[in-house]
């Protein structure tokens, strides 16, 4: 079971005690009131202003939530940090460390006190700084003793849950495009670069819940569910992007004959056409394109076994040595893989268009979603299974 941190709530600090509880218990009816030629007004319930220790002048903060109700604050969570203390053991495997950091960090904390008992060891130091990397705007404010404190950096709020899966799609985009050339031997940038900037995806991708844990995108319950989902689905495609690279590059060296390198640019493209139309109708959805896409993609997936039965079964002509054999497979098994998860995404556009037309909101749909395979990567692990 993978160590978790203490869920950190906006506006409040793990570990610190928080003002005490009102009094106040159900719902206090109010009557609005004209406060001038256009405004209306309520009256605060007296408990709430004095034990918060409001006055005439004082300034609240109010937020609208998808669902139409109001949250009312004596303070702006956005502004105050929201502080996560986790203690490390000398005998804790430093991995544990870096999952505890990506869970407060999703579930909204700002700052991060790092303790290890008789002082930091090298390796806590190092997984502190990776996860500050791949985290983005967190950086090591002080040190002192046994207790390192990071912080993010980052001013005010950042891009809309949108926003940011529309930059996501784009770097997954020219990752597929680029590990495409790794069995040509064409401008292939090499495996370690697509690796590096996995990661800037992988950050995406936790923007994309950490925003959707704290509240902040304003979409409704349905499909922020499916924001959720179609950011790991997007994360799961660049994870394929370094395996074909990695695997693609691995071909390349066994010189295989140009019939099966454009056998695999061939494959690779349309499933890369597929993507880029699966993911314009989750962004716009429509119903009726997203069934086509879904028949695409089965069509996608017979011409994968076809062409893993021809270049690895029946073609005689053309002796392959093991290891080449092998990373055709697998390259062959990653552009099928990614057709999978495109589908996922014309599913999305499917269902947020069936919502429209029903008029239900956005409310959650249950649908049969792909689990990470045995090639995709560990991104709390650190450690890349193939």
């Amino acid at each position: 079971m993978n160590e978790r941190a203490p869920i950190a709530q906006p506006g409040r600090s793990v570990g610190v005690p928080s003002r005490p509880p009102s009094n106040l218990t159900g719902a206090l009816p109010r009557r609005l009131q004209r406060m001038g030629t256009v405004t209306v007004g309520i009256s605060l319930p007296r408990e709430w202003v004095g034990e918060r220790g409001l006055t005439p002048g004082h300034s609240v903060f109010v937020r609208t939530l998808p669902d139409g109700s109001l949250i009312l604050r004596d303070r702006d969570p956005e502004r105050e940090p929201v502080s996560v203390s986790l203690s490390v053991d000398r005998a804790e495997p430093v991995e544990h460390l870096f999952r505890r950091l990506i869970a407060a960090y999703l579930a909204g904390a700002t700052e991060f006190a790092i303790r290890q008992p008789g002082g930091l060891s090298p390796e806590i130091r190092a997984i502190s700084r990776t996860f500050a990397r791949r985290a983005g705007h967190t950086e090591s404010v002080s040190e002192e003793g046994a207790t390192l404190l990071l912080r993010d950096v980052s001013l005010g709020a950042g891009p809309s849950v949108p926003q940011i899966l529309r930059r996501m799609f784009h770097l997954v985009h020219l990752l597929q495009v680029d590990a495409g050339t790794s069995w040509t031997g064409a401008d292939f940038p090499g495996p370690s670069a697509l690796a590096v900037r996995d990661d800037e995806i992988d950050r995406c991708a936790w923007q994309v819940e950490r925003g959707l844990r704290m509240g902040g995108s304003g979409a409704s319950l349905g499909d922020a569910l499916r924001f959720l989902l179609w950011a790991r689905d997007l994360e799961r495609i660049a994870d394929h992007a370094v395996l074909i690279g990695e695997y693609g590059s691995r071909l390349a060296e066994a010189a295989p004959p140009e019939s099966v390198r454009r056998m695999l640019s061939t494959y690779h493209a349309q499933a890369l056409e597929h993507l880029v139309a699966s993911n314009a109708v989750a962004e716009h959805p429509d119903a009726a394109k997203a069934n086509q896409l879904l028949d695409v993609g089965e069509a996608l997936h017979e011409t994968h076994g076809a062409l893993a039965e021809r270049a690895l079964i029946r073609d005689s002509s053309y002796r392959w040595p093991s290891p080449a054999v092998r990373s055709l497979g697998l390259v062959l098994q990653s552009i099928d893989r990614t057709t999978a998860y495109a589908q996922n995404l014309a599913e999305i556009g499917l269902d947020r268009d069936l919502d429209r037309l029903t008029h239900r909101g956005g409310g959650p749909t249950l649908r049969p979603v792909l689990a990470p395979d045995n090639s995709s990567t560990s991104k709390r692990g650190g450690q890349r299974r193939t």
